[in-house]
Formats: structure tokens, C-alpha cells, sequence
């Protein structure tokens, strides 16, 4: 299980400034979620900048650094707690950049096997990690060639139910140029790992008069100005209004 936290924001500043108050608790869940974080935004001069460390975030001075630096109205950010037998490093880390895409994923899903089969058959983007995840992604991305970022969500999430033999959680944000997206889908009779406390798969978002979150649960307390987004929903959060679609399946 790992941590997703996204947001737009009406005005262009540093991460530190636009999550001040989420910023630390998410943080904190890193002591569970503690084999990597990573962030990917768009910057003041329009390019998608990445950058991600294969360690816990409550560990690391430079993901603090990394946050005041990103000055930014639309970022995706991630704890990765590593699948058995999964290594934690770079390569596997989130979020997954290609052009102007960037994707982050919390759940799993097997056999890899099938959907390397699936991507190879698309001619997907090829894999640099060895995360279900990043083949995930390459999938979406092969699915966006001819359809829009929801469609490819939702097409993709179904190719991975059949070819998958089990599978607990495809929930994912992903943000491009124009928008961010938050898919919500998992397995509701899969239980939370024991670990995690009370995060669940469960996907949140809060609209401000200045932003939108989008987080992943498990806060302490989330607050009622929290809403679900319900599974099996596409959340849109359009960057240039601040215009929030829900789509369903």
C-alpha cells in the first residue's frame, strides 16, 4: 500500500505554501510508506520536473528542500510502501514520467506476467523498473494514443481485470498538461494492510477557494471538508479554472 496526494492550485508557489497544512501528515505516513517518495509538477517555465528518492520521506532532509523548491500550480506526489519481494529504488520509485505525463499508482496487481504480454502487444512504453505500476502506466499511455486521459483509465483498468488473478487496488493520479486525474478503484473485499493503521484504499479530495487535493486516507483526523470519490469514479481537476468533473465508469 502507498500514499497519493495531488493538487492544483489557482496561483503558481511552493509546494511548502500550497500544502502547508497537508504537507507534514503526509509526510508522516511514511514511517509505514517508507521505500521512496517522489514528486512530479509543472514548473513557472511549463516543463514537468521530476524528482524522487528511494528512501522514507520523514528520513529525508531533501524532500523537504525538494518541496519549497517546487514552485508550481499542479503537482502529484507519492509514498511507496514496496511490494513483497519488490526493491526499493529509483527505478521503481513514483511518480513515472514520460513527455508530458506523470503517473502514480497505489495498489497491486498479479501476474505481471499478463500485462507485460498486454503492453508488448500495444507497443507500449517499455519498462525502466520492475513495478506492476510502470507497466501500469505504459498501458495507459498506449491507451491514450487514441483516447483521452479518463477513457484510457477506465479502458486500461478493465484490461487489467482480465488479465489479472488478483489484484487489490489499480487507484492512480495522473497529470498532465492540461489536468490532473484521480482514478479510484480497488477490490472492496481486499482488507487495508494491518500496518497502515487506518488508511484504506479509499481516494479524498477537499476543494479550497485557491486549490484542489486529491489524497490518499489514512489522515489523522481527514476533516469533514474531506469528500470520497467513489469507486470505480475518475476525478478531473482542470488546471486552468480549478473546474472539477466527476466521471463515472
Amino acid at each position: 500500500m502507498c500514499r497519493l496526494l495531488g493538487v492544483i492550485s489557482r496561483e503558481a508557489a511552493p509546494l511548502t505554501e500550497t500544502l502547508a497544512t497537508d504537507l507534514a501528515p503526509f509526510a508522516a505516513l511514511s514511517a509505514v510508506h517508507c521505500d521512496g517518495w517522489g514528486m512530479a509538477y509543472w514548473d513557472r517555465d511549463d516543463d514537468l520536473v521530476l524528482r524522487k528518492e528511494a528512501q522514507a520521506a520523514s528520513d529525508s532532509e531533501r524532500f523537504w528542500d525538494e518541496a519549497k523548491q517546487a514552485d508550481t500550480d499542479a503537482a502529484v506526489l507519492h509514498l511507496r510502501k514496496a511490494s513483497s519481494g519488490m526493491i526499493p529504488n529509483l527505478a521503481n520509485t513514483h511518480p513515472f514520467v514520460a513527455g508530458s505525463v506523470a503517473f502514480a499508482h497505489n495498489g497491486y496487481f498479479s501476474p505481471m506476467q499478463r500485462v507485460e504480454a498486454l503492453l508488448s502487444e500495444t507497443g507500449g512504453r517499455s519498462p525502466e523498473g520492475d513495478t506492476d505500476s510502470e507497466r501500469y502506466f505504459g498501458l495507459v499511455l498506449a491507451a491514450m494514443r487514441s483516447l483521452g486521459p479518463v477513457e484510457a483509465l477506465q479502458a486500461t483498468a478493465a484490461q487489467i481485470r482480465r488479465a489479472s488473478e488478483h489484484l487489490v487496488s489499480l487507484n492512480a493520479l495522473v497529470l498532465t498538461h492540461r489536468s490532473l486525474f484521480a482514478f479510484a478503484y480497488w477490490d472492496e473485499s481486499v482488507p487495508p494492510s494491518a500496518e497502515a493503521g487506518t488508511a484504506t484504499y479509499e481516494l479524498m479530495f477537499r476543494v479550497s477557494a485557491d486549490s484542489v487535493t486529491v489524497a490518499s486516507d489514512g489522515w489523522e483526523p481527514p476533516g469533514p471538508q474531506w469528500e470520497r470519490i467513489a469507486n470505480g469514479m475518475v476525478l478531473e481537476v482542470r488546471r486552468d479554472d480549478l473546474r472539477v468533473t466527476v466521471h463515472r465508469g
